[in-house]
């Protein structure tokens, strides 16, 4: 019988099975964790399931190499950081490439966390590694039977960083839309805009369609978010001067244009936006993410005025600590309140 358990934004499921291992997979959607329990029970009773196979080889000789390469193609694939998981395991792969998993104890995982430490990587960056090589040796323990310790087991997370607090003002989004109009990339110039009128990721912009768009009402529905829960967006008036002049380019994208091209364009217009700033000061466009756009949009909206309750309808986000790293007021913003109070 499978069993689903909500863990933060994550759903795992878990089917126990007599004299077997548990098989156990994570979702960051429900219907998507029910459909997996459903199709994995009916094959268990029509004796059609596979089970992953074990090396067939003592424990001590099993290498690092086979298990993240097996654990990428029957676990990371079916999560949607699929790309970023992919990203880390082959990393640690070149890393321990010549090592057997039970060599990968607790004092390899701490020297990995100097190292990234060593290259200015986060402590969330460093979380994120724990974290993937805990669920491989979950996978380890659980789907092969191999004794094999967790090396993740009893070391401490890294406390969170600080977050970003750069803003992309009125002047730094002016000089990105001209520079986009000077290299004719038009499209990327609606998504800039987009991006600082509704404060949605890079990701949801580029996977928007016109079926989740509705202008009647003004309004935006994601299906598919960050946290795993959809929400609406609500469309100002400027949202909807941009999105009409987009309806003309007659595809189903609202912005047909690959994640790919996306980066190379946005990279392009802010190294040019960099050499073109004559301002003294710290050049803003140092640095400057596509991620940074959707800071700006929920600062704007905080130095209009929304409540934390609206900001967090329009962002997301669940806790006040997430939206608080996300929203930058404006000093100038809060001492007008002050003189209208």
């Amino acid at each position: 019988m499978a069993s689903i358990q909500k863990r933060n934004s994550r759903f795992r499921v878990r089917i126990t099975r007599q004299g077997k291992s548990t098989l156990c997979a994570t979702f960051y959607n429900r219907l998507e964790a029910l459909q997996w329990a459903k199709q994995t029970e009916a094959q268990l009773r029509l004796g059609l399931y596979a089970e992953p196979l074990a090396p067939a080889k003592p424990h001590q000789e099993v290498s690092f190499d086979e298990a993240a390469t097996h654990y990428m193609n029957t676990h990371s694939i079916h999560k949607k950081i699929v790309r970023s998981e992919t990203y880390r395991l082959q990393i640690l792969i070149k890393r321990w490439k010549d090592l057997t998993l039970k060599q990968i104890d607790k004092q390899a995982v701490l020297t990995l966390r100097d190292d990234l430490l060593g290259l200015g990587r986060s402590g969330e960056t460093i979380n994120h590694y724990f974290n993937t090589l805990s669920k491989l040796f979950q996978m380890v323990n659980n789907e092969w039977d191999l004794p094999i310790p967790n090396p993740i087991k009893g070391i401490k997370r890294m406390p969170p960083s600080q977050g970003r607090s750069k803003r992309a003002d009125i002047r730094v989004e002016r000089l990105l839309l001209s520079t986009c109009k000077k290299l004719n990339f038009h499209i990327l110039g609606s998504m800039i805009k987009f991006a600082i009128q509704t404060g949605m990721r890079r990701g949801e912009i580029s996977g928007l369609s016109w079926g989740d768009v509705d202008l009647v009402k003004r309004k935006i529905y994601l299906h598919q978010t960050k946290n795993g829960e959809p929400r609406q967006v609500p469309l100002s008036k400027d949202v909807i001067s941009v999105l009409d002049g987009l309806k003309t380019m007659g595809t189903n994208e609202v912005f047909p244009m690959s994640m790919n091209v996306l980066r190379n364009q946005f990279d392009r217009v802010r190294n040019m936006a960099e050499k073109d700033w004559n301002e003294t000061g710290v050049n803003p466009f140092a640095d400057l993410r596509f991620h940074d756009l959707r800071h700006e949009a929920l600062s704007r909206l905080s130095d209009a005025g929304l409540n934390v309750i609206e900001l967090s309808y329009i962002s997301g986000h669940k806790t006040m600590a997430m939206l608080k790293r996300y929203t930058h007021p404006s000093h100038q913003a809060i001492c007008n309140k002050l003189d209208c109070m």
